[in-house]
């Protein structure tokens, strides 16, 4: 399980915002990712994920 949830969100880029959930067991980061993205492809409107780095 996950043992720290980061959220950033930078002052000077007010449409940009970091997730970071650390450390995941094999496999996880993809169940996750996914889940996100489809969430935000069906429900927000003029949002797009542009980037997902699965490390």
């Amino acid at each position: 399980m996950p043992r720290g949830i980061k959220i950033e969100n930078p002052d000077n880029l007010p449409n940009f915002g970091r997730v970071i959930v650390e450390p995941l067991e094999r496999g996880f980061g993809h169940t996750i990712g996914n889940s996100l993205r489809r969430t935000l492809l069906s429900s927000l409107q003029g949002a797009a994920v542009i980037s997902v780095k699965i490390d």
